[in-house]
């Protein structure tokens, strides 16, 4: 029986957030720089793919209905634009932190 009991740690939010942001670094110009890519980019792709999921569905259930299939081609555009958007952002911080020799991406 005690082969199947688990046990299970609860680790502190500022551990997780530790690991995954490094939001210690924020006083720094480098710190908040890779902070913000750290954050940006894994939210950007989340939401663009949900956007696309929403699209997916509204394409497939519009039964040939003009207004829906433009509305769900409109929300693929604007996710599409977004995800560009936050990509060409984080292209010129990154730029921007190689011309000022900034230690963000090195």
């Amino acid at each position: 029986m005690n082969g199947l009991i688990t046990t299970v740690h609860a680790s502190t939010l500022s551990e997780t957030l530790g690991q995954v942001g490094e939001f210690e670094n924020v006083s720094t110009i480098e710190g908040a720089v890779q902070t913000i890519v750290n954050i940006a980019l894994p939210l950007a792709g989340t939401v663009a793919l949900i956007l696309f999921v929403i699209a997916g569905y509204k394409i497939i259930t519009s039964q040939g209905n003009p207004d829906k299939l433009k509305d769900a081609k409109d929300m693929i555009t604007n996710a599409v634009i977004g995800l560009v958007f936050i990509l060409l952002s984080v292209g010129i911080l990154v730029l921007i932190s190689n011309l000022f020799n900034l230690e963000a991406f090195t």
